[in-house]
């Protein structure tokens, strides 16, 4: 079975873009379903980038019945519309992933892992990551002249007319935001628009999308400050550039991967765009650790995808030679560790002095002084409780005189019923059944203009 061979089941328009990361680190041929029901055997690798379809379903189905390893290689993230709120007549299977077809799933993250295997799929997914994206690096940011935003959606932006109606309103109200708001913090504000289907043209703005096989967004990513998106696997790949990233979602759904923002109305626009041009500390700590639990960047996605194929097909050789029916163990490759940001007193309290002294001795010089002020204090508040207690008790013991005691008394009652005469008249109006008036006979003036 040294000659077992990969597959990468669809047309080469639709996986290229996809496969082409692990051209120079594996071995593998890109062919139609039917192509490869006609050429797999036994203990080859069928991969899949779908199995909305019914043809990758099918075929999915008919090559685990003839012992060909199956393996579904999601490449991108989970979104909640496209899992649960589909038109009634889509022609993609409303299933999908509930459960997996494929023997196996890698998965692009942790998060996603514990998600497919809370859908039925516990012991098929093995974490990977996204080998393409494998050379993202974050990217050094100054605060130029300009602030810009990258706009945009995802390529599929809608399932139903009533999402894809929803979206143009989004964009429409971030239009009308910029023209509200030409300067943020003194920087010019520019957006770049990078819009699928036709929303560009809907909404009266210049697009620049160009490519939808990420390449040319890479290169956008590099020269921008911020990024608001639909959910998309973008919102991974400008996390990974350190941008702060807003999640445009007026649709109120869940979402299986979160950002540093989110905007779901236009009146979260103002705070929330001025919060990513300041680049939030405490937000941005939490983007990035969503980001590891999202996304496994920790190791090479490219290694731990081959990795597993090699280990594929290692299983499915020696199970073929036993004429066995294919099954492989729940986790073939160990699960990486997630890699989180590191939490830094200085970085998100930068306002705190104390927080930003690194001499150890001039810190325990002020750690010193401080715990002989909290001592000093302390003592302090001792005797004045104790002060307070003696003169409990002298007023107890005035209270209980036999003749000093019913003077203080009377002379107290003598305050009560001073203050309660004092009380202006409306005060006793308000209680009144009449709901604030006295006289129910007397007419209401109108008020006067």
């Amino acid at each position: 079975m040294s000659n077992a061979k990969v597959f990468f089941v669809g047309q080469p328009i639709e996986v290229e873009h996809h496969a082409a990361p692990l051209r120079d680190h594996l071995d593998f041929e890109i062919a139609e379903p039917a192509q490869v029901l006609e050429d797999a055997q036994p203990g080859d690798l069928a991969v899949f980038y779908s199995e909305h379809f019914e043809r990758f379903r099918e075929s999915c189905k008919q090559l685990k019945s003839r012992n060909v390893a199956t393996l579904y290689m999601i490449d991108g993230i989970l979104e909640w519309r496209n899992a649960w709120e589909n038109r009634l007549d889509e022609i993609a299977c409303p299933y999908t992933m509930r459960p997996v077809l494929a023997h196996k799933a890698a998965c692009i993250g942790h998060s996603q892992a514990r998600i497919l295997d809370s859908w039925g799929n516990a012991g098929k997914t093995e974490i990977i990551g996204i080998p393409r994206l494998d050379g993202y690096r974050p990217q050094a940011k100054g605060g130029g002249e300009k602030f810009r935003i990258l706009v945009m959606t995802a390529k599929t932006p809608g399932f139903t007319q009533a999402q894809l109606d929803t979206v143009k309103r989004s964009l429409n109200d971030l239009k009308h935001w910029h023209a509200r708001n030409q300067t943020i913090n003194h920087r010019e504000v520019e957006i770049v628009w990078r819009l699928t289907g036709n929303l560009a043209t809907e909404i009266g703005v210049k697009n620049q999308l160009l490519d939808l096989r990420g390449g040319e967004l890479r290169s956008v990513l590099k020269s921008v400050d911020a990024v608001i998106t639909t959910p998309s696997t973008a919102v991974l790949e400008a996390m990974l550039m350190d941008l702060p990233v807003a999640v445009l979602d007026y649709h109120n759904c869940p979402h299986y991967v979160a950002s540093g923002w989110d905007i779901c109305a236009a009146d979260h626009m103002d705070q929330t765009i001025c919060q990513m041009a300041d680049r939030s500390e405490s937000r941005m700590l939490f983007q990035q650790n969503e980001l590891a639990d999202s996304l496994q960047c920790s190791e090479s996605a490219t290694d731990r995808f081959v990795e597993l194929t090699a280990s594929m097909l290692r299983i499915a050789s020696a199970q073929v030679l036993e004429n066995k029916e294919l099954e492989f163990p729940p986790h073939i490759l160990t699960a990486p560790p997630i890699r989180l940001a590191e939490f830094s007193h200085p970085r998100l309290y930068s306002n705190a002095p104390e927080f930003c002294e690194t001499d150890p001795t001039l810190l325990q010089i002020e750690l010193s002084h401080a715990r002989r002020e909290v001592s000093h204090l302390q003592k302090e508040l001792a005797q004045v409780k104790s002060e307070l207690g003696h003169a409990h008790q002298i007023f107890e013991q005035i209270e209980n005189h036999p003749i000093a005691g019913p003077i203080v008394r009377i002379r107290q009652r003598m305050l009560d019923l001073m203050n309660t005469m004092r009380k202006p008249k409306n005060d006793f109006d308000s209680s009144s059944p009449a709901g604030g008036t006295n006289h129910p006979t007397s007419e209401a003036k109108p008020e006067s203009n």
